[in-house]
């Protein structure tokens, strides 16, 4: 799902590299897991995130029982930050995975919980809106969001692999361990959202939306 007049290499085609890869060492060495793994490329994100929303009306099933979502998009720089989503104890889960993970990728991540609902961005807001844990693996930017966000030079020789190497490990170790993990996820929300700078009111939760469908028109 690329913007028009842009080839994707980064956004999103960093995302995708980085989340079949990591599904390539999962099926290698995790061939059996304890829950379901699947992996997601929802078209029409820039859209309005009607690809990943169709899939959240369509499959209740799934939202409902869903351990955890993580969304990797923008660009191709290594992961930096994880929030928790305004998920109240997403901060154990968090952080239990994590401890998992090799400490020259983790000790480059800030996480803060119990963080902010989002709102729109990427296709983990789809699943926050409808109260599933969908956490955004965001990363640094690579003068992404500077010189070729939504441009034609948005090109392979953008991809920094080195990077996209850190978040396939990051990626795999997380998905493990989410599985590993006994315990069902909590989707309780926090009572403490933060307070909006711009507005002076406290965060409130996203409404989930529909996704907008017109056939290929």
């Amino acid at each position: 799902d690329s913007w028009d007049g842009a080839s994707g290499a980064t956004d999103n085609g960093s995302g995708t590299i980085m989340m079949m890869e990591a599904m390539r060492i999962l099926k290698k060495f995790y061939p059996n897991p304890k829950r379901t793994i699947l992996v997601g490329h929802w078209g029409s994100e820039e859209q309005g995130l009607n690809g990943s929303r169709a899939f959240v009306e369509d499959h209740p099933e799934v939202v409902g029982n869903l351990q955890a979502l993580f969304n990797q998009d923008n660009g191709t720089g290594r992961v930096v930050n994880i929030g928790g989503q305004g998920f109240a104890k997403s901060k154990d889960y968090i952080t239990r995975w994590l401890a998992a993970v090799p400490d020259t990728i983790k000790n480059q991540i800030k996480t803060s919980f119990p963080g902010t609902p989002g709102a729109g961005g990427s296709d983990f807001a789809s699943f926050v809106a409808a109260g599933a844990l969908g956490y955004s693996l965001s990363s640094t930017s690579w003068d992404y969001g500077t010189y070729t966000w939504h441009t034609n030079r948005d090109s392979y020789d953008k991809l920094v692999f080195d990077e996209i190497r850190s978040n396939v490990i990051l990626a795999a170790i997380m998905v493990y361990m989410a599985c590993e993990d006994l315990e069902k996820t909590s989707t309780e929300k926090a009572t403490d959202l933060p307070v909006n700078e711009r507005t002076g009111k406290q965060v409130t939760w996203p409404e989930a939306r529909k996704a907008t469908r017109k056939g290929g028109l």
